[in-house]
């Protein structure tokens, strides 16, 4: 009569080895290991590396792996040792059996990005938190529609993330000039959608252009001396979704998504010279000596 305790672990360790179809790979043979750092690096082509640093452990442990299919897979100790793993149904994920050092796991993802209307599309989703790079050239993506300024940081973090990614690589730019009296306000556009008859209309607190594509991000940087915020924006005449983010002392940032081609217009609260930027200063002197004049006639 054989002794199904000690069968009964050989079958396990079997079954972690052969390949399972997807469905059934979703079971876990082990507790999930503790990740220390998920880092992904997003090459110019589009192209995804993956590094999870692992927490030591004296258990098995599992190790899930970023939805796509993975390629070049390495498992080694923070020292560049290489260690006893097990890969779990089709690159799922592996099971890494009891080390005495951190685990380091890598890969390539494969058809991870793909690039829809010039914009690299990423449908996102992992469960633990994770830092993305990006090449250079990149300094805005957009997570769910919504802009994220890389500025002066070397990457993005997402805590437990799903989200739609979105960015491009060099992005065209660009300058339409307003000239109002002896002034010139640039206004900049970053959008790969082709941008026609741009116009300012003081009178209406207005700028306007056509969109010749549609479904494109549109990026605008505009002097706040020229147009203040917070804007309204249209589309043919209907009010659309827009940020408005990366505000400082002298622009604001707006970024839209028209669905379709057509007209957009960007409609602000005052306009030059209706409420110039020194005037707040201004007001606030003026206001300031009012009550001085007013203590001296009480005395």
């Amino acid at each position: 009569m054989f002794n199904l305790l000690k069968i009964v672990p050989v079958l396990i360790v079997i079954l972690i080895i052969i390949p399972l179809p997807q469905v059934l790979a979703q079971v876990s043979f082990a507790p999930l290991a503790n990740q220390i750092s998920v880092n992904i690096t997003v090459g110019p082509d589009g192209e995804v590396h993956v590094v999870h640093l692992i927490q030591k452990s004296s258990a098995l442990k599992q190790v899930n792996t970023i939805t796509g299919t993975v390629q070049e897979l390495k498992v080694t100790d923070v020292n560049g040792d290489d260690i006893q793993y097990a890969v779990i149904g089709n690159d799922f994920g592996v099971t890494i059996f009891p080390t005495k050092e951190n685990i380091i796991v890598e890969y390539d993802l494969k058809d991870a990005l793909i690039l829809n209307n010039e914009i690299w599309t990423w449908d996102f989703f992992y469960p633990f938190s994770s830092a993305f790079y990006f090449p250079d050239g990149v300094d805005l993506v957009f997570a769910n529609n919504r802009p994220v300024s890389l500025k002066d940081a070397s990457g993005m973090n997402c805590h437990g993330c799903q989200m739609m990614l979105e960015f491009l690589i060099k992005e065209p730019i660009n300058v339409n000039e307003i000239k109002w009296e002896d002034r010139k306000f640039p206004v900049i556009i970053r959008t790969v959608d082709e941008i026609n008859s741009f116009n300012f209309d003081q009178s209406s607190k207005k700028l306007s252009f056509e969109v010749s594509k549609g479904n494109r991000f549109i990026t605008m940087i505009i002097p706040l001396e020229l147009l203040w915020n917070p804007f309204q924006v249209f589309l043919n005449g209907e009010k659309i979704l827009k940020h408005e983010f990366l505000q400082n002392s002298t622009h604001v940032w707006l970024n839209v998504k028209p669905e379709s081609p057509g007209t957009i217009e960007v409609i602000g609260t005052s306009v030059i010279p209706e409420f110039p930027m020194m005037l707040p200063l201004v007001l606030g002197i003026a206001i300031v000596l009012g009550f001085q004049i007013k203590k001296i006639n009480r005395h």
